[in-house]
């Protein structure tokens, strides 16, 4: 008998890091008693409930689709699955594919129970999450009112001595959050800070906490944070998302006094009330074609600069550059040739006087020929109602007077909408005119032309637009 055994633990915590050597120690001594074949330890480390994102039980399962093995082992269901729905679909795979699966500590055995057992037992495995889940928040919100720290990773500049106590780290990382802090009252803003850290190759807050996506690169968000948070003079601030918002103070020594911390709050706030708006032609959809990063325009210049190379200097990125002018030329020359290349003049304007026909008939026109024929009913109406003697002639006249007035201020208008028709195919003409030429563009048909520009550092100018050009 071929076994595959399945072993997850939420995080990777050195706790749990030994929970999952103590699961691969038993099964392979469970194993190797039945003189049964171990043929792969499958694992996850992970948190939550979905299975989508479990390389090792994904893996399990291509490898039961080849048929390499005959069992599946696992401790509980709830390590298995704890969704019913997902659990129901990866055993009835299992079943199809003629593989045997048991647990543990729940008793299952997929040769002794049918699926309702199985459901039953992950059922209560995904309310015992729930509840658990319900019982961690609750802890938590527990801890945080006592003043101890939650997250898992320390604020940068901090480090853990035990379960309840965090204290300055006596390390570069203490001299940093004191550089940013003095950097920024002394007048420099985000980016000037993030370049300086930059070049002197101090390490970022991802490199300290050891996360496997970390990155060398400081960046304005991660300093803003830093400068607004009130770890630093000692408190502690909890349950952020949450409506009960949980402050304790004076929980740990402080990095920054109070009279700094408050006074950087305060130019970041001052700063903040200044509302920035591309006003400028490019700005949102022009990106270095080098990097990647979004171009900057500089007023002093009239032109767009790549934002890597601006904030950090040309270690980061060689760069793009061009003038707003020259750019404007290029689109509108691109733009031109396309429109010339794949659209006849002639055939668009009577597009699109056909829809413009077509929409106002339907909307207006249709609209005052549909109640002009209501009124012709109402007419009938009366007669009917005169011929049956249920009104008299008196009141039978006055109806069709009223009819009669509302029919001759409809047809009137109908007119007068017509007209209108007449102007709007000059109109046209001079729009569809203006389209050819294309001399110039503004933001409004810019954005709706083109996703995205790239330039490179050559000046090559690639252009996304949000057509398809066969």
């Amino acid at each position: 008998m071929r076994c595959a055994v399945y072993v997850r633990v939420s995080t990777d915590m050195e706790a749990q890091k030994s929970s999952i050597a103590h699961q691969k120690s038993y099964f392979e001594k469970y194993i190797e008693n039945r003189e049964w074949e171990l043929y792969k330890i499958y694992q996850d480390i992970e948190s939550g409930r979905s299975i989508k994102n479990r390389d090792g039980l994904q893996e399990l399962m291509e490898d039961g689709r080849k048929n390499k093995f005959d069992m599946v082992l696992t401790k509980s269901i709830s390590r298995f699955a704890r969704n019913t729905l997902e659990g129901l679909i990866l055993i009835r795979e299992l079943k199809s594919e003629k593989i045997r699966f048991m647990t543990i500590e729940d008793g299952f055995d997929s040769e002794e129970y049918d699926e309702f057992m199985f459901t039953l037992l992950l059922s209560i495995a995904q309310k015992e999450s729930e509840k658990m889940s319900e019982r961690i928040k609750f802890g938590k919100l527990c801890r945080a009112k006592k003043g101890y720290y939650n997250g898992s990773n320390v604020p940068y500049g901090y480090k853990r001595i035990d379960k309840y106590h965090i204290v300055p780290a006596e390390n570069v990382t203490l001299y940093v959050i004191r550089k940013i802090f003095s950097m920024y009252l002394q007048g420099n803003g985000l980016y000037k800070i993030a370049k300086e850290l930059n070049n002197q190759g101090y390490p970022t807050p991802s490199q300290v906490a050891g996360k496997r996506n970390s990155t060398p690169i400081w960046h304005q968000s991660s300093i803003r944070k830093m400068l607004s948070n009130r770890f630093y003079v000692g408190d502690l601030v909890q349950n952020k998302n949450n409506q009960e918002r949980i402050i304790v103070k004076n929980t740990h020594e402080p990095i920054i006094d109070l009279v700094t911390f408050e006074e950087v709050q305060k130019r970041l706030k001052e700063k903040g009330k200044k509302i920035f708006k591309n006003t400028h032609l490019f700005s949102g959809i022009l990106i270095c074609g080098e990097c990647g990063s979004s171009m900057h325009y500089k007023k002093d210049k009239g032109a767009y600069i790549c934002g890597k190379l601006n904030k950090m200097g040309k270690k980061y990125c060689k760069g793009a550059y061009i003038k707003e002018d020259v750019l404007r030329r290029t689109v509108c020359s691109q733009l031109k040739k396309i429109i010339c290349e794949n659209i006849c003049k002639d055939s668009l304007i009577k597009e699109i006087e056909r829809e413009v026909q077509i929409k106002d008939d339907e909307g207006q026109v249709g609209k005052i020929k549909k109640h002009l024929e209501k009124l012709e009913h109402k007419k009938e109406r009366a007669l009917d109602l005169l011929m049956d003697k249920i009104i008299d002639e008196k009141i039978y006249l006055k109806k069709i007077k009223k009819i009669e007035g509302e029919r001759r201020i409809n047809e009137e208008y109908m007119v007068n909408i017509v007209k209108k028709f007449t102007k709007r195919k000059f109109w046209i003409e001079e729009i569809v005119n203006e389209i050819f030429i294309l001399d110039n563009i503004d933001a409004v048909c810019l954005n709706k032309l083109v996703q995205k520009i790239k330039v490179f550092h050559n000046k090559e100018v690639l252009i996304k637009y949000t057509f398809q050009i066969e």
